[in-house]
C-alpha cells in the first residue's frame, strides 16, 4: 500500500516537475511584455491579431505582499490633435488589485481592484502560467487562445 502511494505521488509529480517547483515568489518583479500569440484553429501559436496598429509593449509587476499592476500598450502611440486626446484610452489597458497564484493548478489569479475599464473592474481574471528562465508565460483561461510573454527586468 506504501509504495501504491509514492508510486503515485512520483507519477502526479512528475507529470509537471515545474509547476511542483514554483511558487508565488518566483513571481515577483518587474516583467516586460515580449509578444502577444493566439491559437489558431489548428492548434498553431501566432502573434495575436490586435485591435490596436503598432507592436504591443507593457509591463507587469508583483510584489511579495500580494498586488500586481499591469499595462499595456503599442509603440508608436501618437495623438495627431486635441480633438483626438478623448481617443487616447483606445489601445491602452491597466489595471491592479491583488494576486493569489495556485500552484497545483499552475494559475495566478488577478483580482482587480479598478481598470481602466470601468466594467472590467472589480474583477478576477485566472491566467495558466509556465516558467521557463527568466520568461513567464501568461495563457487566459479557461480556453487559452491567448498568450502573453513576459521577460524579467533584471
Amino acid at each position: 500500500m506504501r509504495s501504491t502511494i509514492l508510486l503515485c505521488t512520483a507519477i502526479c509529480l512528475s507529470t509537471d516537475p515545474l509547476l511542483a517547483q514554483q511558487s508565488a515568489a518566483d513571481f515577483v518583479g518587474t516583467w516586460e511584455l515580449a509578444s502577444i500569440e493566439a491559437r489558431t484553429e489548428g492548434g498553431e501559436w501566432v502573434p495575436a491579431p490586435l485591435p490596436i496598429s503598432g507592436r504591443p509593449v507593457g509591463i507587469i509587476m508583483y510584489d511579495d505582499n500580494g498586488n500586481m499592476a499591469v499595462q499595456i500598450t503599442t509603440e508608436p502611440r501618437v495623438v495627431e490633435t486635441p480633438a483626438e486626446a478623448p481617443e487616447i484610452v483606445h489601445g491602452y489597458i491597466a489595471y491592479y488589485g491583488k494576486y493569489e497564484v495556485d500552484t497545483r493548478a499552475g494559475t495566478v489569479t488577478h483580482h482587480r481592484t479598478n481598470h481602466i475599464n470601468p466594467d472590467l473592474g472589480n474583477l478576477s481574471v485566472v491566467r495558466h502560467f509556465r516558467f521557463s528562465g527568466d520568461t513567464l508565460t501568461l495563457a487566459v483561461a479557461p480556453e487559452q487562445q491567448m498568450r502573453l510573454h513576459w521577460l524579467r527586468v533584471p
